[in-house]
C-alpha cells in the first residue's frame, strides 16, 4: 500500500502556519510544485507565488530593486510592468 507524500514546504504547506499538503503520486507532486514552490519571492517578509519565472522577476524588480524605485520616483517607466496578480498571498 502507498502512503501519501505530505509537502511541508513554505511558504504554503510549511507548519505551523500553514497545513501540511497531502499528494497521492510523483506526477501529483511535480504538479504542486511547480504551481506552489517554483517561483516564490524569497525577499524577507513576501512570500508571494508566482505562476513563472518571468512573473516573479517583474514582481522582484517592481516591489524589491532598490534602482527601479528610484526609476520609479523619477517618473521613469519601469518597462514590463506587473500585470497578473499572484497565486498565494501571504
Amino acid at each position: 500500500m502507498n502512503r501519501p507524500l505530505l509537502c511541508t514546504l513554505p511558504p504554503t504547506c510549511n507548519p505551523p502556519h500553514h497545513n501540511a499538503t497531502q499528494i497521492a503520486d510523483s506526477k501529483e507532486l511535480e504538479m504542486h510544485y511547480a504551481k506552489y514552490h517554483a517561483h516564490v519571492c524569497e525577499q524577507r517578509g513576501c512570500g508571494y507565488v508566482f505562476p513563472d519565472a518571468r512573473l516573479l522577476e517583474l514582481h522582484q524588480t517592481e516591489c524589491h530593486d532598490p534602482l527601479a524605485a528610484v526609476r520609479k520616483e523619477r517618473g521613469e517607466k519601469i518597462v514590463g510592468s506587473l500585470a497578473i496578480m499572484c497565486v498565494w498571498t501571504r
